[in-house]
């Protein structure tokens, strides 16, 4: 019971990050908003990681490419571009296309690295793909490339990212110390981060603002998805498996709806609901495995 209650929190943070993200990106450029998130996330990893990924350098160092993939794609670029789509689209459809990550990752481990989808998990992956059809064209299918905008765009770069994270995971991660490698990937995303932000600072209207709004926005942010969702997942992960933990990222539209309804005041149409339950039946037909047996496990 304690795993699911640490699931539906880190499930309340991701979509904070999506609402949280969607409101600060009118006070902050996207590069700029995710450099800012990484800073306080690199700040609090060094006070508490900093001495033990010093001890493990020469563990961590042969590495360094690997892990400046795995920075620029889901540490720095994803999130960046994420914030942008939010500049530009709702942060609902931004949930529903998140969501649909679990079935693009599925689908390229598959081409990559041979995992083979069963039948059940490939018509997950067409069930999803219809469902975020339905909720970016706003239930007309027919209308998909002129109702497909900017932000959509950018989220399937996000997508992109996310996706290149997770091969690349895959392929340097397996041997390094999953925490002590926070520190080098907090660091590489800063430095990576850092270009883009100041050119953001000179090349648009939308500077770096000291609102209070926008620091508790970046103190959340940094704070939030970035460490204690993850140490909240992790353990969870530990205790009821993966394929259980991450069944429950699927209410993730629908808590970023409900969210948005209620603190941002969006407005939440029937296609956008219908959409979302589609994509989320899609996405745990992938990620659901099938339990050994024929008994259902006692209660």
């Amino acid at each position: 019971m304690r795993a699911y209650l640490l699931l539906m929190l880190v499930v309340l943070l991701f979509a904070g990050n999506i609402l949280v993200g969607k409101a600060a990106a009118e006070l902050l450029p996207p590069f700029t908003l995710a450099l800012g998130r990484v800073l306080i996330a690199t700040l609090v990893v060094l006070i508490f990681l900093g001495p033990r990924a010093w001890r493990a350098r020469r563990r961590i160092l042969p590495h360094w490419r690997g892990l400046l993939v795995i920075a620029l794609s889901g540490v720095g670029l994803f999130n960046a571009f994420l914030y942008s789509a939010l500049h530009h689209t709702s942060a609902t459809n931004v949930a529903v296309l998140e969501a649909a990550i679990p079935v693009v990752t599925a689908a390229c481990m598959a081409l990559f690295f041979s995992e083979r989808l069963r039948p059940r998990q490939w018509l997950g992956v067409i069930i999803s793909v219809l469902g975020t059809v339905w909720v970016v064209s706003n239930g007309h299918p027919e209308r998909i490339i002129a109702s497909w905008g900017t932000g959509e765009m950018i989220m399937l770069a996000a997508i992109g990212c996310w996706v290149i994270y997770t091969l690349a995971v895959r392929r340097w991660m397996a041997d390094l110390p999953f925490y002590t490698s926070l520190v080098p990937l907090m660091l590489l995303a800063t430095l990576a981060l850092t270009p883009p932000a100041i050119v953001e600072q000179f090349g648009q209207a939308q500077r770096l603002t000291l609102e209070s709004d926008a620091l508790w926005a970046l103190l959340y942010l940094g704070l939030g998805p970035s460490l204690v969702a993850l140490v909240l997942y992790n353990r969870a992960v530990l205790e009821v498996g993966p394929s259980r933990a991450s069944i429950f990222l699927n209410l993730l539209p629908l808590v970023t709806m409900a969210g948005g309804a209620w603190l941002l005041g969006a407005p939440v149409t029937p296609a956008q609901v219908m959409g979302a339950v589609i994509v989320m039946t899609g996405v745990s037909l992938v990620v659901a495995e099938r339990r050994p047996g024929r008994r259902s496990p006692a209660r």
